[in-house]
């Protein structure tokens, strides 16, 4: 019986997102630019959020609903509110292209619609983050300015405290760069003091790998199978005190020299053979 075929397959991104002005699209976002006073606003589907967002399921569908369809946001830009509807239409977006500024800014908005999945992402991007001298001060500042979010802010203090701990030269690097003021000198200060207190992160030393068996940890008393042989090692039998030197496996068998010159070469099964 041939199956009933998929009518609806909508791809959220390019049917919907990408399509604008969207005839389907029940709600739109305005926004204000302080500078200049220019307005603009984003279109989107009211179902959409809500399915992405128990903040917005509250807010659209919930016992005391949203009336308006046009929405003022005042605590986003609109470049920030873009890429966090994007994120909720399931469209790619690059964590790693993006400044510590917008990060946090993003952080703000998951935070608030509770989002706790892009929180942990931002997270993981900014404490993974390769950190240069040019972008420490920068870093630093929008720490600051983000203490209110604090999983985003000492994230973000801690990448910038440990690389000045491991690079010292940077800090006089930025004092000799930067100019002297309020604005730069106390964020440095404070980034520097931390960095004081950042204690390094001691790497392991490797662990040591056995000589004879070439494996850590070491397979003494482990039995000999085709995996584990090394040519060369020393093993023994597990019958009786006889000691051997391995020189190649062939099949299920294992050719050996006895530690003592004067014994020839012997050819043992090999699980009765062990380390």
């Amino acid at each position: 019986m041939m199956a009933v075929p998929n009518i609806q397959t909508i791809d959220l991104v390019a049917t919907i997102r990408d399509v604008s002005p969207n005839p389907t699209s029940d709600v739109s976002f305005t926004f204000v630019d302080k500078s200049t006073g220019e307005k603009s606003e984003l279109s989107a589907h009211k179902l959409v959020l809500a399915c992405g967002s128990s903040v917005f399921m509250a807010q659209f569908y919930g016992l005391i609903k949203e009336k308006e369809d046009s929405i003022a946001v005042k605590d986003s830009s609109i470049t920030t509110f873009k890429v966090f509807l994007d994120i909720l239409y399931n469209k790619k977006v690059s964590l790693k292209s993006m400044d510590f500024q917008l990060l946090g800014e993003l952080f703000y908005l998951a935070d608030k619609h509770l989002l706790d999945p892009l929180k942990d992402a931002i997270v993981q991007e900014v404490s993974t983050r390769k950190m240069v001298t040019e972008e420490v001060l920068e870093g630093a500042k929008v720490a600051e300015t983000h203490a209110h979010l604090p999983k985003f802010s000492e994230a973000l203090f801690e990448v910038c405290s440990s690389f000045l701990k491991d690079n010292p030269e940077s800090a006089l690097e930025m004092c000799d760069n930067e100019e002297v003021s309020e604005e730069n000198s106390l964020p440095l200060h404070r980034l520097m003091a931390r960095a004081n207190r950042t204690k390094h992160k001691s790497k392991a030393p490797p662990a040591p790998v056995c000589s004879n068996c070439k494996h850590d940890p070491c397979l003494h008393g482990e039995q000999l199978t085709a995996d584990n042989f090394v040519a060369g090692s020393t093993v023994k039998g597990h019958y009786g005190p006889a000691v051997f030197k391995t020189v190649k496996i062939e099949g299920s068998t294992v050719k050996v020299s006895h530690i003592d010159p004067n014994y020839v070469r012997h050819r043992f099964l090999i699980t009765l053979l062990k380390f």
